[in-house]
């Protein structure tokens, strides 16, 4: 029996593209059911808040313990980062599927236990997608090492099918069917987990991916070992769109200029305050739907780093003149400069993030990849964090265009980071395979 080709970017790879290519479909087939069922609990615990089932409280609970655990992204890459990302994917949506059996046997079978139940499985729940945020890098990275196309229709994929099956469907459907039943809002999950499970498994047969530490060329050290204050500066610093610090900042200056702006739009909307917000975090989905592959068209155009800063640049005028805007339009005009607003601002965010994320793939590997990689997604909970408070000292829902004023410094800030990177090939890890 002929065992799947493996993917190694540490040497020549043995697998065809068209191989290589149904294998990142079925992966991409299975993510899209998953993230459908991930969304689908995530949009329940909302419905439930909003049915007095769970209390208000619940909403910044779940919030800070799924930032919290994004935040330990350095452990999850350092104790996945020893095994193949696809079988890890496998792994964790069969474990989510497990779990919402669990859940479902405990409703049925423990009386009066459904709101402990309840609230224990929406926290475990809230760990897979930390998890596999990481290892859908990992996978995308070993794509990047041998075609970087295919990395960016897998990235393209991934942040496309987030914004639109998370924010457009599944989101609202979980709101609908908390109100009909729990146990059917488990159940959808634990289905849909199932099939992820199904189709990830195909596309780990198809093509077998290699731990990430299999890439390391000098340093066979295990991930997450003790490392220089210098080396970890450098890689805070001066690694440009890939710096944790860099996600840092976009991230606090999106925070701002997101949730709370779209709330200062609502208020001064000529319909519902609950319908407009519903209707402009639409818009952002639908933005956010596009960028990606947006991104994936420009890139046939120029170089990454180059198309990166554009884009940043680009954010930042765009920025300016809604700022300006919103400050003189009336509140008819508001509320449709808003709407253009939130689907423009999807648009150049998930533009901007399939690009670097892109970059990051493409430029770094091994220990060195995990490395920049999880502590940048520790970097963007923290900003997320940050950004929080930050507005409430701004006020945003009585000054959007402020927010906006200090999400577009955020992002110049970015911009020097770009400027002072230290090109990859000055590190030995990142050495080009022999």
């Amino acid at each position: 029996m002929t065992s799947a080709p493996s993917v190694q970017a540490s040497s020549t790879p043995a697998v065809s593209t068209a191989r290589l290519l149904s294998a990142r479909r079925w992966m991409t087939a299975g993510l899209i059911v998953s993230i459908l069922g991930t969304r689908l609990v995530e949009g329940g615990s909302d419905g439930l808040v909003a049915l007095g089932v769970l209390p208000l409280l619940w909403v910044s609970v779940l919030t800070t313990f799924g930032e919290l655990v994004s935040f330990a992204s350095p452990l999850i890459a350092r104790l996945t980062a020893r095994f193949s990302p696809a079988r890890v994917l496998v792994a964790s949506d069969l474990a989510e599927a497990l779990l919402s059996g669990v859940a479902l046997v405990a409703l049925l079978t423990v009386p009066g236990g459904t709101l402990p139940v309840l609230i224990v499985y929406l926290l475990l729940a809230a760990v897979f997608p930390a998890v596999t945020d990481v290892v859908e890098e990992f996978y995308g990275q070993q794509l990047a090492q041998v075609d970087v196309k295919q990395a960016l229709t897998f990235n393209a994929s991934v942040y496309s099918a987030l914004a639109f099956v998370g924010i457009v469907i599944a989101m609202p459907l979980g709101n609908l069917l908390a109100g009909v039943s729990i146990t059917v809002l488990i159940a959808g999950n634990l289905v849909l987990s199932a099939l992820g499970t199904l189709l990830r498994l195909v596309s780990s047969r198809t093509v077998v991916t290699a731990p990430a530490i299999d890439q390391d060329l000098e340093d066979f050290g295990v991930l997450g070992e003790r490392m220089t204050v210098r080396a970890f500066l450098r890689d805070l610093w001066a690694t440009g769109a890939a710096s944790p610090l860099f996600s840092f900042l976009l991230q606090v200056g999106g925070t701002i200029g997101g949730v709370f702006v779209y709330l200062a739009i609502a208020q001064k909307a000529p319909v519902d305050p609950s319908v407009a917000l519903a209707s402009v975090i639409a818009m952002f989905g639908i933005g956010a739907t596009i960028g990606p592959w947006v991104g994936r068209a420009l890139s046939s155009r120029g170089d990454i780093r180059r198309l990166v800063w554009l884009v940043l640049v680009a954010t930042v005028a765009f920025l300016l003149v809604v700022a300006g805007l919103l400050s003189v339009v009336d509140a008819a005009a508001l509320w449709w400069t808003g709407l253009a607003y939130a689907l423009v601002l999807g648009i150049l965010s998930r533009t901007r993030a399939v690009l670097t994320t892109t970059l990051r793939q493409q430029d770094y590997r091994g220990t060195r990849f995990a490395r920049i990689m999880s502590w940048s997604f520790a970097a963007t909970a923290l900003g997320a964090v940050a950004g929080s408070w930050l507005a409430l000292g701004l006020k945003p829902t009585q000054h959007p265009s402020l927010a906006l004023l200090v999400q577009a410094g955020f992002i110049v800030l970015a911009l020097v980071l770009l400027a002072v990177r230290v090109p990859t090939d000055s590190a030995p890890e990142n050495a080009p395979a022999r």
